[in-house]
């Protein structure tokens, strides 16, 4: 009985979101910023598509050799051809699957069966490459702020969506602060003994991993590198669709604008992000170059050429056996 109203509640949930979903390409379609037909024009430019394709490849690869330095951070010294495998897995079932918990769900299961100890940490590690993942976004858009600034005339809207980013950036460097503030201050004043024990079982393993990062400084900058260039090289795929339209907005339009494509399409009210993402980037790109254009295609674009560089990751997932990777990292 309980597990039936579960499973409805579910499929309510699901429902609601295509419903969004449709209603935002549908918003798209009707207001002109998506043209559905004009997609085909990027087969004309086979040489554009492939390396656009080899970018979003790229930029998956880059981001599971960054979480394979931030599982070394905890001492969880998996095989990197296993992290790799799990990495694609995981990011082919965020494409393929509504929203990107999917996918992290499943390198979390992976991990679980392939690990014997040192799990939560090894959990954990998805959660912190999350953070890093989203340092990189915000990097590469401040960047191309920067350069944006540098040649257009500084007017209000260009300065809401630069301190817009300057406000994310700094909202997410607070939050992490706070965290290790508060860990700190749990530990210094040994606060954790006024706490349940059911919760203290949980903060734990936090103050274990918050003292692995503390000795960790190299690795914590080289994964923030390997985060910028990740970002980078998919910030690229998505110029390169772009330029692949004669709509196309300046390069550094196009980078700020699918950086915020990117992180809206997280927020899980569609399948995916599906619909918003495409609204967030059409009504930035627009905002930035001063002109209507279906600027939504270049996004939804991009999103098909997310599915298809993530069909590797449907074959290791077929292909993938854990003995074997139990056994590779036992070894």
């Amino acid at each position: 009985m309980f597990s039936g109203k579960i499973l409805r509640n579910r499929y309510f949930k699901i429902l609601f979101k295509v419903f969004f979903s449709l209603f935002f390409v549908y918003f798209l379609l009707d207001a002109g910023s998506l043209d559905i037909y004009s997609i085909s024009e990027v087969l004309d430019n086979p040489y554009a598509l492939f390396s656009s394709l080899i970018c979003l490849f790229l930029g998956i690869v880059i981001s599971g050799v960054r979480w394979w330095v931030l599982l070394g951070v905890t001492e969880n010294n998996i095989s990197i051809k296993t992290v790799l495998s799990i990495q694609l897995m995981g990011s082919f079932f965020s494409s393929w699957l509504p929203g990107a918990a999917g996918g992290d769900a499943v390198k979390g299961i992976l991990l679980y069966k392939l690990l014997d100890s040192r799990r939560s940490t090894a959990l954990a590690s998805i959660a912190i490459d999350r953070f890093f993942a989203v340092f990189g976004l915000f990097s590469i858009a401040i960047c191309a702020s920067v350069f944006l600034s540098s040649t257009v005339f500084h007017s209000e809207v260009f300065n809401f969506y630069n301190n817009l980013l300057i406000w994310g950036a700094g909202f997410g460097g607070g939050a992490i602060g706070i965290v290790l503030l508060s860990v700190w201050g749990i530990k210094r004043f040994s606060l954790h003994d006024y706490l349940p024990i059911a919760i203290r079982s949980y903060l734990s393993p936090l103050g274990l991993i918050v003292e692995y990062y503390k000795k960790a400084k190299l690795q914590i900058l080289l994964s923030g590198l390997l985060s910028i260039l990740a970002s980078g090289v998919v910030v690229v795929g998505i110029v390169i669709f772009s330029m692949m339209y004669d709509y196309a907005p300046t390069p550094a339009v196009t980078a700020i604008a699918g950086v915020f494509g990117n992180i809206s399409s997280v927020i899980p009210i569609t399948p995916g992000g599906l619909g918003v993402g495409e609204a967030v980037f059409a009504k930035i790109a627009a905002d930035l170059s001063g002109t209507f254009a279906p600027f939504a295609t270049i996004y939804f674009t991009f999103r098909i050429g997310m599915l298809i560089a993530n069909i590797p990751g449907m074959f290791i997932t077929l292909l993938y056996s854990s003995t074997h990777h139990r056994n590779l990292n036992t070894n």
